[in-house]
């Protein structure tokens, strides 16, 4: 459900800067990224990497993207989804059986997406630098984020800590950090940055070392919040608007809070910076 809120709070969003703001070059992208975003979330879906949901937000963080931030925000935005996707296969051997990984949800989309898409629209809408890096940044930290889970956890089995009192767990438990999972996270998060340091001209250099660096960090508080709030229920209601699976704390949560306090870091250092 929360997906498709998320669908029309957007979508509206680009409604009203397609009309209001957004010159003839920018409308014609927007028009062109409609139906290449459905080639490409149609293709999502038949590959097994979305589900029709997430194929669906896929479509329209799309849309946003190529019609809004250029080939150069459609390049970065694609290195996460399709090197995310390669390491979390749909299938993997795992001490000699097969281990069956579903599809990525709406939900999941927009828990790594969502501030990428928000803050793109608001770039649009005000036109602001600071909120084109904010958006960088948001996906900086889901790419070095996804690469660690996926590496840490599930390709290289090496010794992995908690850091709620650094006691030695499981890998792919909430909280979890591991050498190969910190080394993954590094390079995520650099890789993101280097591509906007290459692919957006004003200020580049500083720019990308602003989004590798706020990327990292919201990675490292990723693992704290997992540590600490995953799993748990805030409160429980009785209200018939909100359940109180509404304010259970998973994963999508954790990784949307991260995400958002990458943006809002990276807003902030900016503003510093220009003083």
């Amino acid at each position: 459900m929360i997906d498709r809120i998320t669908n029309i709070f957007l979508l509206f969003l680009l409604i009203l800067g397609f009309v209001a703001v957004a010159d003839a070059e920018v409308q014609q992208r927007i028009l062109w990224a409609v139906v290449a975003g459905g080639v490409f979330g149609a293709l999502s879906f038949f590959l097994n990497w979305l589900t029709l949901d997430g194929s669906i937000s896929a479509w329209l963080l799309g849309v946003i993207t190529y019609g809004i931030a250029g080939f150069e925000g459609a390049a970065i935005l694609l290195f996460f989804f399709i090197s995310s996707s390669l390491l979390s296969k749909n299938s993997r051997s795992m001490d000699n059986e097969r281990e069956l990984k579903f599809r990525r949800t709406g939900a999941q989309v927009w828990a790594n997406g969502f501030w990428f898409g928000f803050f793109t629209l608001l770039g649009l809408l005000v036109d602001l630098e600071l909120f084109k890096m904010a958006a960088y940044s948001s996906i900086a930290f889901a790419t070095s984020d996804t690469w660690a889970s996926e590496i840490g956890a599930n390709r290289v089995k090496g010794t992995t800590w908690s850091v709620k009192g650094f006691q030695k767990v499981s890998p792919g438990t909430d909280g979890a950090v591991s050498i190969a999972g910190t080394l993954a996270a590094v390079g995520g998060a650099l890789s993101i940055g280097t591509l906007v340091g290459v692919l957006l001209p004003a200020n580049s250099f500083v720019m990308a070392i602003l989004v590798a660096c706020t990327g990292l960090v919201a990675t490292f508080m990723d693992s704290w919040l997992g540590a600490h709030l995953q799993g748990r229920t805030l409160g429980v209601t009785t209200n018939r608007f909100f359940s109180s699976h509404f304010l259970y704390v998973g994963n999508n949560t954790v990784n949307w809070l991260s995400a958002g306090l990458a943006s809002l870091s990276t807003i902030v250092i900016y503003l510093i910076i220009q003083q």
